[in-house]
């Protein structure tokens, strides 16, 4: 019997552990609206990243956009948190990498706190949003 309470209670606090360190949401997508100047939303491993670790196009008519964020793949932990780079920018010769002298915004942290189980979008010196379902609207302007 012993045997039986002992196995029960390793597999509620194994699923614990799991369940503590898994994302409110798989993926987030991220849409909306950003200064014609730009031409892609990317998402950066660091701000002094050249090669994206993935781009979306920006529509030229409207400025709109939209980004999906897989959050275990896409992100990099740090401490005791995970989070992507996401800019806005402009490739000017359209070879998919930044290069020197593009027009590019500041950093977009997109960071998961498992321990709280929160994610927020944080402009950089800017304000902290908190992302509360899978799919969220940001205007960058």
């Amino acid at each position: 019997m012993r045997y039986y309470v002992f196995i029960i209670s390793a597999t509620i606090m194994f699923c614990s552990v799991v369940f503590a360190q898994s994302p409110p949401f798989s993926t987030i997508t991220i849409s909306g609206k950003t200064k014609s100047t730009f031409t892609k939303v990317s998402l950066f491993e660091s701000g002094s990243a050249r090669a994206p670790i993935k781009s979306e196009n920006i529509s030229s008519w409207d400025g709109g956009y939209s980004m999906t964020i897989d959050i275990r793949n896409d992100m990099r932990g740090k401490g005791d948190y995970y989070y992507t780079d996401m800019r806005f920018w402009h490739d000017k010769n359209s070879n998919g990498a930044r290069d020197p002298g593009e027009p590019i915004s500041e950093c977009h942290f997109i960071m998961w706190f498992p321990a709280a189980n929160k994610i927020y979008l944080q402009v950089y010196q800017g304000p902290r949003y908190e992302i509360t379902s899978s799919s969220f609207k940001y205007d960058y302007n």
